[in-house]
């Protein structure tokens, strides 16, 4: 018992120390608020203030000067009060051991304090701007001064660069120096924040009118000399174009050209305003109608270039391309009784003399019109001559094909003739090889075979004999003539070859028959199957007798016999 009471008196003592250096932790902690809270309290922009009310400022100045001053009333006599009692309450909760309420006081005396410390570093750099104004402002001044004065001679000195946007420059110039004087007066009446926007805005003066200035002179030449220049060099283009034969009224040039001199002479009207970016919106107007026409003049030279290089080509494919359908037409006639015509091929070479006459009356529209007319239209000839071409082009593509397909009906019969000879030879080649090997005899597949071979030659000859010849029924009767020889062959010779292995097999098998009982029975067996002509199912019943007496034989004596 006296153990237990001595443990929770430890225990208690060591609750009760814990809790005191964690309140002295706490206070730890609150230090640095109370250092900071004491800073401000000693905070001297009271005095910046009065630096600032020494400098004898009004206007919107004095106004700025009065938040300042009110901000800073607001800070010392409220937020430093709060601060103030917001840090003894957290150091008596810290006290009272009520830590989780003194941390919360600490975090807000924490936010506050940055908060002040913000608006009085604001304060501080806004005071720094205003006493930074005037002296700008003064420098500035000079400044603009000196380029005020150098206005003035450059407009007395280059009056004649200008035109009649000169009295327009000098009413400008004068309008300055009463706004100078206004800048002085608001100046010395304090009012600095004033006179730095008058100021700003009698720079934003001077540098426009010295950019109009420095211009103009090169605008003035662009719409006295430039301009009227090019404009004069795109009509003499356009009459000597038309001298040549070309026709452009689809154009529209002389409107657009009128419309550019009309914006010429509005441009140097608007010179008196000396409103430059309105000045180079009408310049910039009429280099892109003198861009569009002389585009427009260069593709109607290509279309000229165009007619002149394919047209006199292309009618001469078309005449060579009419008298070919004509061929075409004449060579059908020629051999459709020899060869079947599909009556669809037919058809379509009579579709070819329509598609060229057609096409000839265009040819003679364009002839027409070339020879007949004064000027012409190239852009309007050009896609004439360019459907005429496309239309050409796909009718000598097709007749190319066709008279490659009518010329192959001549090779494909001499390649029918010599593939059916070739079976007929060679259908009986194979029949006496098999009639000629000595075997005991073949099942009647192999009369089957040779009489499909023969069929199917006999169907293609008949093929070949009539008049006119269906090449495409032809092709297929001797490709199926073909399949059937090579199935006759391969059999053939599969069997020839199987009972050449049969053969040597059975010799090599006789060593064993003496000394075996069981392997010379398999073996009869065999031989008698031999004699019925199963010649697969004798090369079952060796092979599975022989590999029992002396595996790997039956492989070594098959790979030694060679297919036929």
């Amino acid at each position: 018992m006296t153990y237990i009471f001595l443990f929770v008196c430890i225990l208690v003592l060591g609750g009760v120390v814990a809790l005191f250096v964690f309140r002295n932790r706490k206070k730890q902690d609150l230090y640095p608020l109370l250092v900071m809270k004491d800073e401000l309290e000693r905070e001297t922009l009271s005095d910046d203030l009065k630096k600032v009310k020494a400098l004898e400022i009004a206007g919107k100045a004095e106004k700025l000067y009065s938040q300042w001053e009110s901000e800073w009333y607001e800070i010392q006599s409220i937020d430093i009060e709060e601060l103030d009692r917001d840090l003894y309450s957290a150091e008596t909760y810290i006290d009272k051991f009520n830590f989780k309420r003194a941390d919360e006081v600490i975090m807000n005396s924490g936010e506050l304090i940055a908060n002040i410390k913000d608006r009085i570093a604001g304060i501080r750099r806004e005071i720094k701007e205003l006493t930074e104004v005037e002296p700008r402002n003064r420098e500035l001044y000079e400044e603009i001064v000196v380029e005020y004065k150098e206005l003035n001679r450059e407009l007395l000195a280059k009056r004649h660069q200008y035109g009649a946007a000169a009295e327009q420059f000098e009413q400008s110039i004068k309008e300055i120096a009463p706004q100078l004087d206004d800048f002085k007066l608001l100046t010395s009446t304090g009012k600095y924040l004033e006179a730095q926007e008058k100021i700003n805005s009698v720079k934003v003066l001077i540098d426009d009118l010295k950019e109009r200035m420095e211009v103009l002179p090169d605008l003035l030449k662009e719409i006295e000399k430039t301009c009227p220049a090019q404009i004069q060099s795109l009509r003499l283009k356009v009459e000597e174009m038309e001298k040549k034969g070309f026709k452009l009224n689809h154009l529209e040039i002389s409107s657009k050209i009128e419309s550019s001199v009309w914006q010429l002479s509005d441009a140097r009207e608007k010179v008196k305003s000396g409103d430059i970016d309105l000045i180079e919106n009408i310049l910039d107007g009429i280099y892109d109608v003198i861009d569009e026409v002389s585009n427009d003049l260069k593709k109607e030279l290509d279309y000229k270039k165009y007619i002149e290089e394919n047209y006199r080509e292309i009618t001469n494919k078309l005449e060579l391309q009419d008298k070919l359908n004509e061929a075409l037409y004449n060579n059908i006639q020629e051999i459709k009784n020899r060869y079947q015509i599909y009556q669809k091929d037919e058809e379509m070479v009579a579709n070819y003399y329509d598609e060229l006459s057609d096409l000839l009356d265009v040819k003679h529209d364009i002839d027409v019109y070339i020879n007949n007319q004064p000027k012409l239209n190239y852009k309007d000839l050009k896609e004439k001559v360019e459907l005429l071409g496309q239309g050409l082009e796909k009718i000598e593509e097709d007749q190319t094909n066709y008279s490659r397909y009518l010329t192959s009906l001549r090779e494909e019969e001499g390649h029918a003739r010599e593939k059916l000879i070739f079976i007929n030879q060679e259908k009986e080649v194979i029949k006496r090889k098999l009639d000629n090997s000595r075997v005991p005899g073949f099942s009647d597949r192999f009369i089957v075979l040779y009489k499909d071979v023969t069929d199917s030659y006999r169907y293609a000859l008949e093929e070949l004999k009539k008049e006119p010849i269906n090449i495409d029924l032809l092709k297929r009767a001797v490709a199926e003539a073909e399949e059937s020889l090579d199935i006759y062959a391969s059999e053939v010779n599969n069997i020839l070859t199987d009972i050449e292995l049969i053969e040597k097999l059975i010799r090599y098998a006789n060593r064993y028959r003496k000394d075996n009982v069981e392997f010379h029975q398999q073996l009869t067996v065999a031989e008698q199957y031999y004699r019925e002509y199963r010649y697969n199912k004798t090369l079952e019943i060796i092979r599975n007798s022989l590999d029992k007496v002396e595996p790997g034989a039956y492989e070594r004596i098959r790979n030694s016999v060679k297919p036929r």
